[in-house]
């Protein structure tokens, strides 16, 4: 019976940390959430970094050449601000309003991923009250990256998700545009995507990393290129204090129950 108790504790504190904290035992592939800054709130945070300029590759698909482009800039954080000594790396895309000769289509992107070689920080310029790794910029201009409306008057287009995922040796981000589940759409021809940052206290060394494009069309060439940190950290995102705080609660409290119970079988 004493052992009974004693696999019903263990299994009862692994359950519940599990349960509440499944980040622990899951995938390393972290959601980062994206609140929204306005294009005043960053530029009061963050300058160009000096000499810095836009980097503009081509996405270019087999029957679609020159189909769109992802936009990169690095923005550096101003003394006395609370992002200084950090670095904000900016990404956009925009699709050309053209049709893939191939399919007969039009172009379109439904996702994009590229290395970015050092653990996003943490911050909460948008005042959410946690920790945030990236934010949206949905209007006006940061830098060289400028958000007005698309051509037909559209709003540009936010990802749906922006996700990290940490490996042994390599990081990545990856930002998602189509969500079935939220009848998310592809960003489709003639559209710009909104700006969205990560932020990192890593700054640029020069060595820029390929951007791979998810679409229907086959990407062709492997020139398209963005600005990403490089020889950071790699490690998954902490996650969010209530959640980590339960989970070891629940934990702890297993822990307490098998040493009352080996108390009282050595009593």
């Amino acid at each position: 019976m004493n052992k009974l108790k004693l696999a019903i504790a263990l299994g009862t504190g692994l359950t519940l940390g599990t349960l509440i904290n499944p980040a622990a035992q899951a995938s390393s592939i972290q959601q980062l959430s994206t609140p929204t800054l306005s294009a005043t709130q960053f530029n009061d945070l963050f300058n160009p970094v000096s000499g810095g300029t836009v980097q503009n590759s081509a996405i270019n698909f087999v029957g679609a050449n020159n189909a769109g482009t992802i936009s990169s800039e690095v923005f550096q954080g101003k003394d006395g601000t609370a992002a200084a000594g950090l670095y904000a790396y900016a990404y956009q895309l925009s699709v050309n309003n053209a049709t893939n000769s191939v399919s007969g289509e039009p172009v379109h992107v439904d996702s994009t991923s590229f290395q970015f070689n050092s653990t996003p920080t943490g911050t909460d310029f948008a005042g959410v009250g946690k920790q945030t790794y990236a934010y949206v910029i949905t209007n006006g201009t940061v830098g060289g990256l400028n958000n007005v409306a698309n051509p037909d008057g559209s709003t540009p287009l936010v990802p749906d998700s922006l996700s990290w995922q940490a490996g042994s040796k390599i990081g990545a981000i990856r930002a998602d545009f189509v969500n079935p589940g939220s009848d998310s759409q592809a960003l489709g021809a003639g559209n710009n995507s909104a700006t969205f940052v990560v932020i990192s206290s890593t700054p640029f060394s020069g060595q820029f990393q390929n951007a791979g494009v998810l679409s229907s069309d086959q990407q062709t060439g492997t020139n398209t290129v963005v600005y990403a940190p490089s020889g950071g950290t790699i490690q998954p995102v902490p996650v969010p204090e209530p959640t980590t705080i339960l989970a070891w609660a629940g934990m702890a409290g297993a822990a307490v129950f098998v040493r009352r119970i080996r108390k009282k079988n050595a009593a």
